[in-house]
This record gives structure tokens, sequence and C-alpha cells, in this order.
């Protein structure tokens, strides 16, 4: 996410913990970790769809911005029934937070990540980073509910399972649900899993 540098400042200083965007689709998720440029980083903690028309001065005091006329000179939009994606997040402080890289990985990053799959299925007892990565595959942007009930596991042991493969650059979070990232696809393109093992979620 993109600040403008009097916003950074009042971030850095707590005062600002909101912020409202002109989105097609969010640009941010919730837990999502970013870098304020030239030093520290934010956490969203909530986002929500508003139409502009809804908001009232009192949304507007964690934001830093004076009025909803201001707001509006601010995102250029004028008409009531825009749809506005209103943000929350914390300040993480002065760090910044390192990224993990989604991008196509070479063949020597190839297994490395494949080695690194293979001692988190020990740590487990069986296997179930590929079968995951597979799913989210199949059903990008399902619910987290019905991809865990495949697996026969709680939700949120579904959602930690997820960011642990996140931590290694292979997924992302959307809005709801998750998708591969390019890292991911990759990695399933080289080495795949048996596919008549994960069933479609109903």
């Amino acid at each position: 996410m993109q600040f403008r540098k009097p916003f950074k400042i009042a971030i850095r200083a707590g005062q600002v913990t909101r912020s409202f965007r002109v989105w097609q689709k969010p640009q941010a998720t919730v837990g999502g970790r970013y870098n304020l440029h030239p030093e520290g980083a934010i956490e969203v903690t909530a986002i929500r769809k508003v139409k502009l028309g809804s908001i009232r001065a009192a949304a507007l005091k964690a934001t830093g911005i004076e009025s909803v006329a201001d707001l509006k000179i601010l995102l250029g939009v004028t008409d009531p029934d825009t749809e506005l994606y209103q943000v929350d997040f914390r300040y993480l402080g002065s760090e910044p937070v390192k990224q993990p890289d989604t991008s196509k990985p070479d063949a020597a990053e190839l297994e490395t990540l494949r080695t690194k799959l293979r001692a988190m299925d020990s740590r487990s007892g069986k296997p179930w980073t590929m079968q995951v990565l597979l799913a989210l595959q199949q059903h990008p942007g399902r619910r987290a509910a019905d991809l865990a009930s495949v697996f026969d596991w709680p939700t949120n042991r579904f959602k930690a399972q997820v960011r642990k493969l996140k931590t290694l650059g292979l997924t992302l979070s959307l809005e709801t649900g998750y998708r591969l990232s390019e890292r991911g696809e990759a990695l399933l393109a080289e080495y795949g899993t048996d596919r008549a093992a994960v069933t479609r979620p109903g």
C-alpha cells in the first residue's frame, strides 16, 4: 500500500490507522504487512466495502482527513454511490518487514522449495503441502472453511497451514480465500501431485 508523505508521518506517530481506497479489487489483504518507505511497516487488520455517501465524519477521525469533502478531493470521486474500500491497519514499528519472493523460481530454487515442503510433511507425520497447493490451484478464492472440510481440518488449522506456504512465497491471500503465486504455480507444474487425492469442495 502506498501513502503520501504526510500520512506516513502520521501513521508512524500513531495518529492514522485507517485509509479509504478506490480499488477495482482489493490491493491489500487482512493480515498483510506492508512497508512504509523509507522506514516502518503496517499490518492490515480489516477491510470492508463502503459507499462514499455512507461515510460520516466519525469514520474519518482515524484517517487524518478533516472532512468528507476533503476525502472526495483526495480520492477524486464525488458520486455518493461510488464503492470504496475501508482499510484499517496498525503500525508495526520502524523496522521494515521482509516480503516473501513470489516470482517464478529457477531450477535450484525449485529443488530447495521441494526439500522444504518434504521437511514440512515429515514434521506433520503425513504429506499435506502439495495437496493444499493443488486445492488452492483448483479453487482460487474459495472460502477457507470450504477447503478445510476437504481435508477434515478445522478452519483455523487450514489457515495456519496456508500461512506456512505463504512464508515460502507459494500462496497469496485474496479478499476471500487464497490463490497460488507464480512461484506456487511453477512448483506444481514441475513436480505435480496425485490429483485424484483432492476432492472438489461441495
